[in-house]
């Protein structure tokens, strides 16, 4: 199976904020549990192994919101990583410029590396509102995805053990207290100044925009064929 794809989850804050960016990787665990199945096209039967999803989160660092150093800082993290990226930034308190001063910088580092770098990437931005409901599109914003359902997805995967922090990062023990302390906060329908309600809340924005958007949007499989995980 192919290795596991890594996604960039940016929280930009306010000039007087922190910008908070985490790498987490998703991947396909084995459950044990093995069954015959057809295998398309031909529908002869194959063994197939019943998978689970796991979100790792491999890299955390808050910094100053330079919205010039963000964006520099963005494409080094990605040529870091050398591979495939989902890249999903939190906007709300931003709006499209900063974002199109992240892709700007972004394409021109990929473009002007020496030689194939091999990354393809996906992007997506999204803002944080204080209403519970839908997800909606605004062509100045993004993605305008209710703060509520937002953490609650990265809840859920952590209270199941599917979402995992790798206990040597420095910030591994700030994420897992915002995890634990974070709290729906009720706003205005239209509110976007809102979407922080602590000062040390955009580390978990950071992770569970890019795994919000992981879960909503990209494949899940059920099974794979028997063996096929191997070192994954």
């Amino acid at each position: 199976m192919s290795a596991p794809l890594a996604i960039v989850g940016v929280s930009l804050g306010h000039r007087h904020e922190n910008t908070a960016i985490a790498v987490t990787e998703r991947t396909y665990l084995p459950t044990g549990e093995r069954f015959t199945a057809p295998a398309k096209p031909r529908q002869a039967l194959e063994a197939r192994e019943a998978v689970s999803v796991e979100y790792r989160v491999r890299h955390l660092e808050r910094q100053p919101s330079r919205y010039s150093a963000v964006a520099q800082r963005i494409p080094e993290i990605i040529h870091e990583i050398g591979r495939d990226v989902l890249l999903v930034v939190d906007v709300s308190a931003t709006g499209s410029p900063v974002y199109s001063l992240i892709m700007g910088e972004l394409i021109s580092s990929l473009s002007e590396a020496r030689g194939p770098t091999g990354i393809r990437f996906k992007h997506c931005p999204v803002s944080v509102t204080g209403i519970a409901g839908g997800v909606s599109r605004s062509p100045d914003v993004g993605l305008l995805v209710p703060r509520r359902d937002l953490i609650s997805t990265s809840q859920i995967l952590f209270d199941a053990g599917q979402l995992k922090i790798a206990e040597a990062l420095d910030l591994a023990g700030a994420l897992r207290d915002e995890l634990l302390a974070f709290r729906p906060k009720a706003t205005k329908p239209d509110d976007l100044e809102g979407w922080r309600e602590g000062k040390d809340d955009d580390l978990v924005l950071a992770v569970a925009c890019g795994v919000w958007a992981a879960e909503r949007f990209l494949k899940r499989h059920d099974s794979v064929p028997a063996g096929s995980l191997g070192a994954a």
